[in-house]
């Protein structure tokens, strides 16, 4: 049986309930399959596709008449327009996926079914009560299973305990009715988007309906919207109006477009709107797809005071629900653009890391300060090249008792150890050689609680350069007793007169270290043991890897790591992570932080799916190598599609993707 397939049968589920009763398992509440099944995830915005086809339908658009549906739209309603809900006969209208016809056969439905949704569109005009909503929940309830997959949610009941009831039926997809009426208020915003996604499953989807400028779209998706429909470029067509991606113009007065649509006689207004709306959808699937779409969120946020306000909300009171769902296994770029990159949830779940999981070898009683440099990693910099070769000049043996600290925003500090792991490794940000008030701040107080870790009769050398550097490092040392030498202030780093002080400070501590009381460690398994514990969790690195670990291959390839001629795991040098053997994992089941646990004592196929979960570690991020375990043993390694925290939430589904299954 090939789980890796997308028709996931009755016969799967039956044989999941059957090995874990089998090994006296409680199992998760089994639903059917709902629709949306996500592959990738990025905060709380999702790639959903089609659950048995695999086919991608958000994030999307869905048009709001009946049309012959083409490429840029996910669905459409069987609706004309303007639609007249007053006299319509009708109780039910469709809503058809565009799926392709070779697959539909296969899709669990290929139209969902609204039926008694008394709050859609939003644009209707009604008073809603908590009567209103529990009448409607408690209709909802009683439908055919065919009837649920869509309900309707008044944005003033987002929060109610009654939408619990719906939460554990196969709805699939949420209407979010008068959402709109929340957009000039960012901390309202903020929470509602907050609560809903906190609360759903990521394999429900959220649409909003009614008129939304394009250049909010990459905000919403970002915030979990998945769907948004085209009634806007059908009202400010009819309304005279011209739309480009930052607002609208008036017809007599617009910058000049060069789309087929503006070139016909007359121009085709609305079909004009409606490409700068799949245009956009596309560019933010792009992002999606790569990594990149909070570098996408920060450019479009500045159209929107609003938004680039609740955007700002999010970073300082909600970061740890982002943090927990963003990869950090990734190959795109980080941009730093402005102020919102110093918390943006990546670079807040880094230096969460660095805080909580490195930690210097007991050898390292000389700390080194360095600046950062534009190249990435560092130590191809030609700079970093520089301090090298003085650092080498300070005496054979040097490197054991040294450990390196790059200062750099928004990152604030980088291990030298650490220096090639994401998002350390490819990150950009305009160098002006100010720094805000806010970034030393922030770079101080992680630099001071580094410090901490260090021998108490631990030397800083400080190598930076600058008044903002030299504030940065008087605000850190200040709870310690450290001895100090500062051997650029009067140069940059990279000058004779620096590097020459840099090398004679070495060689005269180095004169003074008894080398015979340190315990040497390989630069390779220094640098394997930090990159574990920052992707496994604290003490895993000195248990994988012990001293005498041998390397093959060179950068940027990736690196095959062996001990005792068996290979104990490969480095990824595109993520600047590992991968470990299900064997040599089980070595750190006790201290690894990305578990999950499987109700059947073997993996069968390439997936791991929802009802065989029993439970998954809430610091899993999507993208992790996560550690499958059953009864304490690991059965094997995969990919992680969503975080842990949302593992937990799903009742049906893939979970994870299959890497390596254990050798019985």
């Amino acid at each position: 049986m090939n789980l890796s397939d997308g028709n996931l049968g009755d016969l799967f589920y039956d044989n999941i309930f059957f090995l874990c009763c089998l090994n006296s398992v409680k199992l998760k509440k089994v639903h059917e399959l709902r629709f949306f099944q996500p592959i990738s995830q990025y905060g709380f915005s999702r790639t959903l596709v089609e659950t048995r086809t695999q086919f991608p339908l958000s994030p999307g658009i869905i048009s709001i008449e009946d049309t012959i549906l083409s490429s840029g739209y996910s669905a459409s309603f069987k609706l004309p327009f303007p639609p007249d809900f007053s006299n319509k006969k009708e109780k039910e209208i469709n809503l058809s996926w565009n799926i392709p016809e070779k697959l539909k056969s296969k899709a669990l439905s290929n139209d969902f079914v609204l039926s008694l949704q008394p709050f859609y569109p939003s644009s209707i005009n009604k008073s809603i009560s908590e009567d209103d909503l529990i009448s409607y929940v408690n209709s909802f309830l009683d439908l055919p299973s065919k009837y649920k997959q869509i309900f309707t949610l008044p944005y003033t009941f987002i929060d109610h305990p009654i939408i619990e009831l719906i939460l554990d039926t196969e709805c699939s997809l949420v209407i979010l009715s008068g959402f709109q009426n929340l957009f000039n208020n960012q901390r309202r915003l903020a929470e509602a988007f907050i609560s809903l996604r906190e609360n759903l499953s990521p394999d429900i989807a959220l649409y909003i309906p009614g008129p939304v400028a394009p250049s909010h779209y990459s905000f919403l998706i970002y915030s979990g919207i998945d769907f948004i429909d085209n009634s806007i470029a059908y009202y400010i067509s009819q309304n005279g109006k011209f739309l480009l991606n930052d607002g609208t113009y008036k017809l007599t007065s617009h910058p000049n477009c060069y789309c087929h649509h503006c070139f016909n006689s007359p121009p085709d207004v609305f079909k004009h709107n409606e490409l700068i709306l799949k245009n956009t959808m596309s560019r933010i699937q792009f992002a999606l797809g790569n990594g990149t779409l909070r570098n996408l969120v920060e450019k479009d946020v500045h159209n929107s005071v609003t938004l680039a306000a609740t955007l700002r909300y999010y970073d300082k009171k909600y970061s740890s629900s982002f943090q927990k769902r963003i990869p950090l296994a990734s190959k795109s770029k980080v941009e730093c653009i402005g102020e919102e990159s110093l918390f943006r949830p990546e670079v807040m779940e880094y230096r969460k890391r660095i805080e909580t999981r490195f930690m210097p070898l007991p050898s390292s009683k000389l700390i080194l300060l360095l600046p950062c440099s534009a190249r990435k990693p560092y130590f191809l910099s030609k700079s970093h090249m520089i301090f090298n070769r003085s650092i080498s000049r300070g005496g054979k043996g040097i490197f054991s008792i040294l450990s390196e600290l790059i200062l750099t925003s928004p990152l604030s500090l980088v291990p030298r150890e650490l220096e090639q792991t994401f998002p350390a490794k490819n990150y950009d940000i305009p160098v002006t050689g100010e720094w805000s008030t806010e970034e030393i701040d922030v770079t101080a107080k992680l630099l001071e609680k580094v410090l901490a870790k260090y021998p108490e009769d631990a030397i800083i050398i400080n190598h930076t350069h600058g008044k903002s550097y030299s504030e940065i490092v008087n605000k850190a040392i200040i709870p310690y007793n450290y001895e100090i030498y500062n051997t650029s202030l009067e140069s940059s780093p990279t000058s004779y007169e620096s590097l020459e002080n840099l090398s004679k400070i070495l060689q005269k501590i180095r004169s003074e270290i008894r080398f015979d009381e340190i315990n040497k460690l390989s630069h390779y398994a220094r640098r394997f043991q930090a990159i574990a514990d920052y992707q496994y969790g604290p003490g895993t690195g000195k248990i994988l890897f012990p001293s005498s670990i041998k390397v093959k291959g060179k950068y940027p390839r990736n690196l095959n790591i062996f001990y005792d001629k068996k290979q104990l795991a490969t480095f990824r040098t595109a993520e600047g992570l590992l991968s470990i053997s299900p064997e040599h994992a089980q070595l750190i089941v006790e201290q690894s932080l990305v578990k999950l646990e499987f109700g059947a004592e073997k993996i069968v196929g390439s997936s791991i799916f929802a009802p065989g979960v029993i439970k998954a570690d809430n610091a899993i991020l999507p993208k992790d190598e996560i550690l499958i375990i059953h009864a304490d043993e690991v059965i094997g390694t995969a990919t992680s599609l969503v975080s842990g925290a949302d593992i937990n939430k799903m009742s049906s589904g893939s979970v994870a993707k299959v890497k390596k299954k254990r050798k019985v």
